[in-house]
């Protein structure tokens, strides 16, 4: 990194309060610094970045063009600046924070236990709140603010949301090892159109990838069950070889490996993404990014022995 594009923050902050105030004199009355060593370290920050930021008046100095792009970058520097310091502060005094996180039903069983464990491990004081809720919920509790963080399985539409997608999967017909379908290397989308299905009632997250999977092949689905459990879906199909449904292969696991379910792959192939969402507006702490370090950590171990 060239030492040009590193800007000296005590310079940048005189700067800001000599603009923001529109004299050097309302400056030093703001800042308590006298004006000659406010002048100074404005012209030094001129000389390092080469071009003039301030222009003087009858009734002060404004902007130059350049000096206007720079105080436009100043404030949002300066506040993560006192923002990071703040952090520091909080994790050196052992406070405990606090942090919530939405998750579906098969995100929460197959990763969160040893997500919480490794995060305990790094911050022993934190106050973790996690709510398991249907796809839809899972949206709601983060668009009304409700969590900080939330694993969305369907990307929302909205410039209020940041996204970070965490992984990428396809999706299986599950059914019962008795079930006739079950005999089939894979299934096809008419073969899916005639089954008996238990689809999510939300119409977030899984229900509208699927809804629109079936779209694109000009077919309408008619579920014969709507459930936004995931444990009353499986316990559904472990009853017996009527109801399948569509889900990850790895929520279904334990059935598989032991041979009561089978998992078949779709033709053409269905694939979801898990994203990890916060809204834009809430500023990301240190528990929010270490939370989601550690996400990507366990998911990223867990695909890997899986394959």
């Amino acid at each position: 990194m060239a030492t040009r594009t590193l800007l000296d923050s005590r310079r940048l902050f005189y700067f800001y309060h000599v603009v923001k105030g529109g004299s050097f004199t309302a400056a030093e009355a703001s800042l308590d610094v006298a004006q000659s060593a406010l002048t100074r370290q404005i012209q030094q920050l001129e000389s390092d970045i080469g071009v003039a930021l301030l222009q003087r008046t009858g009734r002060g100095v404004v902007p130059t063009l350049h000096g206007q792009i720079l105080f436009r970058h100043a404030e949002s520097i300066l506040d993560d600046m006192s923002a990071a310091i703040d952090e520091i502060d909080l994790s050196l005094s052992n406070r405990a924070g606090s942090l919530s996180i939405a998750t579906p039903p098969s995100f929460s069983t197959l990763y969160m236990p040893e997500v919480i464990r490794r995060l305990l491990v790094e911050m022993p004081a934190i106050r973790l709140t996690v709510l398991e809720a249907s796809t839809g919920q899972v949206h709601d509790h983060l668009a009304s603010g409700e969590v900080d963080l939330a694993v969305v399985l369907h990307p929302p539409n909205s410039q209020k949301i940041l996204l970070r997608k965490i992984s990428t999967e396809p999706l299986r017909l599950i059914t019962h090892v008795d079930h006739s379908i079950a005999q089939e290397s894979y299934v096809s989308r008419a073969q899916i159109g005639a089954l008996e299905l238990i689809l999510p009632a939300a119409a977030h997250g899984s229900r509208r990838l699927i809804e629109q999977y079936f779209d694109e092949g000009q077919m309408l689905l008619d579920a014969a069950l709507r459930l936004d459990s995931l444990a009353i879906t499986k316990a559904v199909i472990a009853q017996g070889p009527r109801f399948c449904s569509i889900l990850p292969e790895r929520t279904c696991k334990q059935e598989i490996d032991s041979g009561l379910f089978k998992a078949l792959p779709l033709k053409p192939a269905l694939i979801r993404s898990l994203h990890l969402a916060r809204l834009r507006d809430r500023p990301e702490t240190i528990y929010a990014k270490a939370l989601a370090e550690q996400i990507i950590a366990v998911m990223g171990e867990r695909f890997l022995l899986s394959d």
